[in-house]
């Protein structure tokens, strides 16, 4: 029996959904799995999932207690003897590949790459960091081929594969019409009004600003309509005025998808947002940046495309491509059964934990020589 080593920080929205998802899958196949996390939602829902977790104290962004961390990490790896390490986002990565050293095989998975969230030195740092860790690297797992060329292009190479995120298709379903009337009653949003929804914490990466700035101009076609933003960091709340509507981070976004005509993902920057993949399996229409991962779920292959990508940043473009969904209904339900199309085809939790499995044996089988 294959054993691993889940170590994640952060601890909720994508990421944390994304670790959940392939340990409890992984277990389900016989894996034997265990997640270093520290205490939070992530290790609550572990628990509730009967999936085993080590407390591994360890903050969000690099600082003074690095060291500490570090060695926390490997007595959690000693104790556990995993027989490979699996390290999700970029904190972990670091304090991970600092930790093991190669010295078991180790898959590291950026689900967006750090330096995209920096400018100037700090950038610098975190790509020259990442270069010289690759040593330490058996394999890194690519969310999506825009962030395996992200990568790329700033001379991160090393052996790599791209792994689709995907959801389970049982778990989000395509609500009905009385489903989308329930969810606006249980959120105390107007039943009759236009919803656009916004899933993810309150962050300059997921860019709630761009899209309170397009519902200025949304606004002034269809008076009614709501920009629903749902995620840490916001308290619960509508502003009748803007309609702006706020609630904080809740275990299941499906009432707030449910309640959408259409979803937004108007981020800066991702390596293949969880949320977008959640409405699409949802039936809901999405317009998104061109940031990693949207043209990859939306627009290319064979299949029709479940919405539009645009400009990163412009929030003309997303009024535009807002107002052309409310005004042709009949685009946004062929968008919409797309929607689900693809992720049957493409993105489900159980092609990506299969492919996952398949990496592990790669890197158990690999030759190591030690790189100090």
């Amino acid at each position: 029996m294959t054993s691993v080593l889940h170590v994640s920080q952060p601890t909720s929205a994508g990421v944390a959904r994304v670790v959940l998802g392939l340990a409890t899958d992984q277990r389900s196949r016989g894996v034997d799995v265990t997640v270093a996390c520290p205490a939070g939602e992530l290790a609550d829902d572990l628990t509730r999932a009967g999936v085993p977790w080590e407390r591994w104290e360890s903050a969000r962004q690099p600082g003074p207690g690095l060291a500490a961390e570090r060695r926390a990490l490997q007595q959690i790896v000693a104790a556990v003897a995993p027989d490979v390490v699996h390290l999700h986002s970029s904190k972990a990565g670091l304090v991970g590949r600092l930790a093991v050293r190669g010295r078991i095989p180790t898959v590291f998975q950026p689900h967006a790459w750090s330096f995209q969230a920096a400018g100037g030195p700090t950038r610098r740092a975190a790509i020259a960091w990442e270069r010289h860790a690759t040593r330490w690297t058996g394999m890194t797992l690519y969310c999506s081929r825009r962030e395996q060329q992200e990568g790329a292009e700033v001379g991160i190479t090393g052996p790599g594969r791209v792994v689709l995120n995907g959801v389970d298709p049982r778990e989000f379903t395509v609500p009905g019409e009385s489903d989308r009337h329930e969810a606006k009653r249980e959120l105390n949003l107007p039943v009759d009004a236009p919803v656009a929804v916004v899933l993810g914490r309150r962050s300059e990466q997921k860019g709630q600003d761009i899209a309170i700035a397009a519902w200025r101009e949304v606004r002034s076609a269809y008076p009614s309509a709501v920009l629903l933003l749902m995620g840490g960091g916001y308290e619960d709340g509508f502003d009748r005025a803007s309609g702006v509507a706020t609630f904080a981070a809740r275990s299941d976004p499906r009432p707030a998808i449910a309640a959408a005509d259409l979803m937004l993902s108007p981020s800066r920057w991702e390596g293949l947002s969880l949320a977008l993949l959640e409405g699409m399996a949802s039936g809901r229409p999405t317009v998104a940046s061109d940031v990693a991962g949207s043209r990859e779920a939306l627009l290319d292959g064979p299949l029709p495309p479940a919405g539009a990508v645009i400009g990163t940043g412009d929030a003309g473009a997303l009024a535009a491509a807002v107002l052309a969904r409310l005004r042709g209904p009949e685009l946004a339900r062929r968008e919409a059964s797309s929607a689900r199309r693809r992720i049957e085809s493409c993105f489900t939790e159980a092609s990506t934990t299969r492919s996952v499995l398949e990496v592990y044996d790669l890197v158990i089988n690999e030759p190591r020589s030690s790189k100090g």
